[in-house]
């Protein structure tokens, strides 16, 4: 099989999603509630049951997103003179509505006042260093997940995090030494496939594919079955490729990736209608992809529909974005304007 079908389509990328900060989250909340809990501090009457109160209008007021209104509640419980526990957990969450508003400067402020009062606090930098990996300041946020780990050596959080931090520097030996301390890592999709892209780029694609069949036989998954498709293809077992690609798009046809992949197999077969048939699905679902575009080219090009192949051929160096793809428009081009 000839590999340069599948070298012109981008690899499958997975990365690591980067969630907001611990304990952290936005949902809808109704306006009449947020009216309600208002009257309700009002009508408080001890100190202990307002700043109850106050707490969780706060909440509610960061669940709605109107993050300013949570940010002054907290402000206005600091100027109280609470106790050093209470400022704690006040500056965490001033800290927290900076995060959710995108304010990261300001976010990282309110972290390190609370840091400040409590050091060895393993939440606290577990939250900084999810900031500082936000911005891409690895080496800073690698400091501050170590940092919580000395504290909390079984934090499955600071151990993961770690692992991306790796992962995105494309330190995948270091990104797997992480990510393997980890218990029960199978059961977290987004850690198994880092895990499995970490060991398909050291060339261990026999581990990789042992992880994504581990997670399979657990939960059949649309994205993980591409990502076997793929590491199959890497080992040149086309037809185990085939299969998990067609349960790919069974469990989920709107992903465009698998049919990519099917056109590229079985245009290398020679398979050249039943490649067509795969292209246009993938062209139908995203016709953004330029690789889409040349792949169809080459397609339409076997079938004799000449016209056809040099109209792809040109939306692809439109839509090419990498030198690669350009590179392999430009002469592709060239000999299908022969």
């Amino acid at each position: 099989m000839n590999k340069k079908h599948f070298l012109l389509i981008a690899a499958f990328i997975f990365i690591p999603a980067l969630p907001f900060a611990q304990g952290v989250s936005a949902e809808p909340v109704i306006d009449s509630e947020i009216s309600e809990m208002y009257l309700s501090v009002e009508a408080a009457k001890s100190k202990k049951e307002k700043r109850n109160l106050t707490l969780l209008l706060a909440e509610k007021l960061t669940s709605a997103g109107q993050y300013e209104e949570a940010e002054n509640l907290y402000k206005g419980l600091l100027a109280g003179k609470p106790s050093k526990k209470q400022s704690f957990e006040y500056y965490l969450k001033l800290g927290d509505t900076a995060f959710l508003s995108k304010n990261y400067t300001l976010s990282l402020d309110y972290y390190e006042k609370a840091r400040s009062l409590y050091k060895k606090n393993a939440e606290v930098n577990l939250k900084i260093g999810d900031v500082l990996l936000k911005c891409n300041l690895y080496n800073l946020a690698e400091k501050s997940f170590t940092e919580a780990l000395s504290h909390d050596e079984d934090s499955y959080y600071a151990k993961k995090r770690l692992g991306d931090i790796y992962f995105e520097m494309e330190m995948y030996s270091k990104a797997v030494e992480y990510y393997g301390q980890i218990e029960n890592a199978v059961n977290d999709k987004q850690l198994t496939v880092n895990m499995a892209v970490c060991y398909r780029n050291l060339s261990e694609t026999d581990k990789a594919l042992d992880i994504a069949k581990a997670y399979l036989q657990m939960t059949p998954d649309a994205e993980m079955f591409i990502l076997s498709g793929m590491l199959n293809c890497d080992k040149k077992r086309y037809d185990s490729a085939e299969k998990d690609f067609l349960k790919s798009i069974e469990i989920n046809g709107q992903n465009f990736m698998p049919y990519i992949y099917l056109a590229g197999i079985y245009f290398s077969a020679d398979k050249y209608e039943l490649a067509k048939r795969y292209i246009d699905k993938a062209y139908a679902l995203n016709s953004s992809y330029a690789a889409t575009d040349l792949l169809n080219a080459e397609i339409s090009y076997k079938l004799g529909r000449i016209y056809e192949a040099r109209r792809y051929a040109h939306n692809a160096f439109i839509k090419a974005k990498s030198p690669f793809i350009k590179e392999r428009v430009k002469k592709s081009s060239g000999f299908f304007n022969q």
